[in-house]
């Protein structure tokens, strides 16, 4: 898909003591989750992050690094994409109702402004990601996009008919106008197909209990940067818009500045280069919709 305007930017619209506290708050949240069993290890659809596995069982290096670099270089490099992970940062999620508020504005203005009148209405749970530096390996996020954007990529639903300690995970009947279907008593009727899961119990890459995700897409994604600059080096939000375009690749500086956010479409191909001094801190936020048709 092609639009006039690629992103939309907002440069420190975030106060630094509001950023502090959602720092203060995720890296808190961080140590709640990990308390609870909960990895701090961020991961990817396909358990390409790093030391991860597959649903195949597969596993990935924990060696064999991407970093910013894309398929062709690290072919020249005698590199196995196929081994190598493409991610490696932490992260924490938070759901409150004043994040929303306080985010939910700009998304309305930036899909306005920049003449996209996407259709969402819903928005993920707010991922706030660690990245640690280091001169040569240092934390970073591969090229990637935030997700698909066609009818195959939706959200598929999954509900769980057994217990808390031991799950049962069943896909949903649709009724007869495609719609997922409910019984007398406004609950979603399972099917006897079983969901996917991985090793380590959940859900397959695309399911989720989310029934306010199901049948949508990422539409629309936003990143704050909530770091002061002069903290890190590297870490820089970089986009590919692809080989026609007259300037493929373009580093994101306009959002240095700390508390400044940026909006762009979700199928966009990004990542975040290896950050090489200090740590940085941001927040990402995906909204979502039907496909679109």
């Amino acid at each position: 898909m092609q639009t006039t305007n690629k992103y939309m930017y907002y440069t420190s619209a975030i106060p630094e003591k509001k950023c502090k506290e959602i720092i203060a708050y995720g890296l808190s949240k961080m140590t709640r989750d990990e308390s609870h069993g909960i990895s701090k290890n961020a991961s990817t659809f396909d358990g390409k992050e790093k030391g991860g596995v597959s649903l195949k069982g597969k596993k990935t290096s924990k060696n064999i690094r991407v970093a910013g670099a894309n398929k062709i270089t690290l072919k020249k490099q005698g590199i196995d994409v196929s081994k190598a992970y493409v991610r490696d940062s932490h992260v924490s999620w938070m759901n409150d109702k004043w994040m929303y508020d306080l985010f939910h504005p700009y998304i309305h203005h930036a899909n306005k402004q920049a003449g996209w009148h996407w259709e969402w209405n819903f928005s993920e749970s707010f991922q706030f990601t660690v990245y640690h530096g280091h001169k040569t390996k240092g934390q970073f996020y591969g090229w990637h996009a935030d997700g698909q954007s066609d009818w195959l990529g939706a959200y598929k639903p999954a509900i769980n008919v057994g217990t808390e300690k031991k799950k049962d995970w069943r896909k949903v009947e649709l009724d007869g106008k495609g719609d997922f279907k409910v019984d007398g008593k406004g609950n979603y009727v399972p099917t006897k197909d079983k969901v996917p899961v991985k090793a380590n119990g959940m859900l397959a890459p695309g399911y989720t209990d989310n029934h306010n995700m199901w049948g949508k897409v990422r539409k629309i994604s936003m990143t704050v940067n909530l770091t002061d600059p002069k903290n890190y080096a590297g870490g820089n939000l970089k986009f590919d818009f692809g080989h026609h375009h007259h300037k493929r690749f373009h580093v994101c500086q306009e959002i240095r500045p700390r508390g400044s956010v940026i909006i762009f479409p979700s199928y966009a191909h990004h990542c975040v280069t290896p950050v090489t001094r200090g740590t940085r801190y941001s927040l990402v936020l995906w909204s979502l919709g039907k496909p679109w048709k």
